[in-house]
């Protein structure tokens, strides 16, 4: 029986994109747009730690990036709500 060990640059690529999705779903239903600009802006800083641990290894790092794209989603759509409505 193998042991195959996961890497942190592995498990950071997957919490970043899962970080990032969950902001991202969280602005769509939240109510509250200064609660959704700081929980995009906290995904977005757990997303670039997530990508400095993973900056060696490309696959991972390309996850870490679409989690920080989609923290960054979830930021614009919170600044969308304060100033147009």
């Amino acid at each position: 029986m193998h042991h195959h060990p996961t890497s942190l640059p592995k498990i950071a690529g997957f919490a970043s994109i899962f970080i990032g999705v969950i902001a991202a779903a969280f602005s769509f239903v939240s109510k509250s747009p200064e609660a959704t600009i700081y929980i995009g802006a906290a995904a977005a800083f757990g997303c670039v730690v997530s990508l400095i641990i993973a900056r060696k290894s490309i696959d991972e790092m390309q996850m870490a990036v679409a989690g920080l794209f989609l923290s960054i989603v979830a930021c614009a759509v919170g600044l969308w709500h304060v100033y147009n409505l």
